[in-house]
């Protein structure tokens, strides 16, 4: 038997279309409760090292799979800080399918979802939209915006050093956006859309009483926008257990919704113009066990196959 093989560089050379993957994030979202996926573990060793074991099962499709995430912020060989790998399984027969580097899935998909909440939870004609922290998150998101958003809107980022004018400068050539470079936060999230990708935040960021009427509020990595939750009329969760040890659980699960009953018409995404929306997707195993199983169809034969082998009888001692 042979395994299939996929590193970082083979992943992005297949060159996945956002809308590609923008289906893909879509099937999830409707088939959500048709995966198995256990909660994911986190493995501290000591103050330095972080590591994450997301498992999950699609008996539909045959497929189980386990993503492992390292960050190392100590790296010998100084490499980024954060990386992961995905290994995948048939369920109906032994030995492996594939391992695949999945630092650029996970980035893309974590792009996609963001860019599906952002906008199918919109108010109607959006007129700005404020992208918070420009790093790799934010990339990965505007690689979804530039591509498939049909309007045109102001695009809302701060100024800090250099990477506002940078960003600028990457995203120029795309006509749909007008960039407003902003000097405070609340001119920033003073907007119809935000988006957040900044990793970390030990605090709220902005006051509830900044956010206007009909905003819709994407935090990618879930944190510093709590104070939303006492007063803002939904929540969206891609999982109850994601939140169940928030601080605000119990004053707001009876405004919550999971997004895959409004991805399956269950739910409305907004019910008006004027409703305040969170919406916190901290990332589940199936977004990445269904992408990875679509990247190896789509690789085919062009990738390294690997030979295994494994016991052919069950007494083999």
């Amino acid at each position: 038997m042979t395994m299939k093989f996929l590193d970082f560089d083979k992943v992005r050379s297949l060159g996945i279309t956002a809308s590609e993957m923008y289906a893909w994030t879509e099937e999830v979202w409707k088939k959500q409760d048709a995966f198995i996926y256990p909660t994911k573990q986190h493995i501290w060793d000591g103050d330095s090292s972080r590591y994450i074991v997301m498992p999950a099962i699609y008996p539909e499709g045959d497929v189980a799979g386990v993503k492992f995430i390292c960050r190392n912020v100590d790296d010998i060989n100084g490499l980024p800080k954060r990386n992961s790998n995905i290994m995948l399984q048939r369920i109906s027969q032994h030995g492996l399918l594939g391992v695949l580097d999945s630092t650029y899935l996970t980035n893309l998909r974590t792009g996609a979802c963001a860019y599906y909440n952002a906008t199918k939870f919109a108010k109607s004609n959006p007129e700005s939209i404020a992208v918070y922290g420009l790093g790799l998150a934010a990339r990965a998101f505007m690689f979804f915006w530039t591509a498939l958003y049909p309007g045109k809107i102001r695009m809302k980022i701060m100024r800090y050093k250099d990477q506002a004018d940078l960003f600028v400068e990457k995203y120029k050539g795309c006509e749909k956006i007008e960039f407003q470079i902003c000097d405070t936060m609340e001119e920033l999230f003073d907007s119809d859309i935000i988006v957040s990708c900044v990793s970390f935040a030990r605090k709220e960021i902005c006051p509830e009483s900044v956010y206007r009427k009909g905003c819709t509020i994407v935090p990618v990595h879930t944190s510093g926008f709590q104070n939303c939750d006492l007063t803002f009329d939904k929540i969206a969760v891609d999982d109850i257990g994601h939140v169940e040890k928030y601080r605000y659980y119990e004053q707001f699960k009876s405004r919550m919704i999971r997004i895959t009953e409004a991805a399956n018409g269950k739910e409305p995404f907004r019910e008006d113009d004027q409703q305040r929306i969170v919406i916190y997707n901290g990332g589940l195993a199936i977004f990445d066990l269904y992408f990875a199983m679509k990247t190896l169809e789509k690789a085919g034969d062009d990738c390294i196959d690997l030979p295994m082998s494994y016991p052919e009888d069950r007494f083999w001692m």
